[in-house]
């Protein structure tokens, strides 16, 4: 079987991918933008005419450029994120977002949401 009709499948990971970008429900949390990390997994056809079919380069782009500048909720940041990702690249993409301590009554270093799974 020739190489570019192999049919292969498998998961591709982005780890701590870093957007800046205001994030909180509290007005205090909107003054500053902050990093917010990110991590993707990607499962579907690795290969398509020989050629990945993500390209984590093009992902990143797309991620700087076409998000929001503002989130209330990292529910609503994961969720622009998978649509995003799901329009352009098929296949099954689990989103993790992750806020470095958010303002509670007890010190939390980090709140993690996670769709997709």
């Amino acid at each position: 079987m020739a190489e570019e009709n192999r049919r292969l499948t498998g998961s591709l990971f982005l780890q701590g991918i870093s957007l800046t970008l205001r994030l909180g429900a509290l007005p205090s949390e909107q003054i500053q933008p902050r990093k917010v990390k990110l991590d993707l997994k990607w499962t579907g056809d690795i290969l398509s005419s020989g050629c990945p079919v993500v390209d984590y380069s093009q992902v990143s782009t797309a991620l700087k450029n076409k998000l929001s500048p503002t989130y209330e909720y990292i529910e609503e940041l994961a969720a622009d994120v998978q649509t995003l990702l799901i329009n352009d690249w098929p296949g099954r993409w689990i989103v993790s977002v992750h806020k470095d301590h958010p303002p509670t009554d007890l010190p939390m270093e980090r709140a993690t949401v996670t769709i997709g799974e």
